[in-house]
């Protein structure tokens, strides 16, 4: 069974980077970010990688930083972040809101302007 790396949206579809450390969690909630519609999602199980996708995609609108990540891990990312294009919002579960999927989905639709979505599908 291959698992899904990333899910690719229309050519304007804003971008969400998962800096994630799990393959099946990964895939979890890249399934989950798809429900919001027409949104790509690029899968990282590394710093290294996420650094890297970051440094070679044109078009990053919005970065989460997965739970299994260390507060030092998170600082060199949103470092990065900040001295690279400090327009790319950042969502983390578990520090910056209480972990679950529902929590995710809603703060990822909130910071990409899709809440409209969310409410329609309630």
């Amino acid at each position: 069974m291959t698992l899904i790396e990333n899910i690719i949206g229309t050519k304007n579809a804003p971008t969400v980077l998962l800096f994630g450390g799990n393959p099946v969690r990964r895939l979890q909630v890249l399934k989950l970010v798809s429900t919001l519609g027409d949104v790509s999602i690029l899968g990282a199980l590394s710093e290294e990688e996420g650094i890297a996708l970051l440094k070679e995609t044109c078009k990053i609108n919005l970065v989460l930083i997965g739970g299994a990540y260390t507060r030092e891990q998170r600082k060199r990312i949103k470092n990065f972040l900040q001295d690279h294009d400090n327009t790319i919002r950042v969502t983390e579960p578990g520090f910056e809101y209480q972990y679950s999927n529902e929590n995710i989905k809603n703060d990822i639709a909130k910071k990409l302007g899709l809440t409209k979505m969310i409410t329609e599908q309630i």
